[in-house]
């Protein structure tokens, strides 16, 4: 919404992107200790779900860079890369 109405919102794109990513990759590890060895198993799906939540957790920015942005931007800290 705010970008279609050309408000500034890349601190709440950063900040919902490093939130999604990382609850998905907390879902994802919690049904592999959950399910032990049959989390690797193909039929249970639950070892491709983990493989595909570590694109969004690293590319196109990592995590680290996501926390730089919103301390500069939403928190005023300076600069620290």
């Amino acid at each position: 919404w705010k970008y279609d109405n050309s408000l500034p919102c890349g601190a709440d794109a950063n900040a919902a992107k490093y939130m999604a990513a990382e609850a998905g990759f907390n879902a994802c590890q919690r049904a592999m200790a959950t399910l032990g060895g049959y989390g690797y198993a193909k039929e249970y799906h639950v070892e491709r779900y983990l493989r595909e939540m570590m694109i969004p957790r690293i590319a196109p920015i990592s995590p680290q860079l996501i926390l730089c942005f919103i301390a500069e931007k939403v928190l005023g800290l300076p600069k620290s890369y």
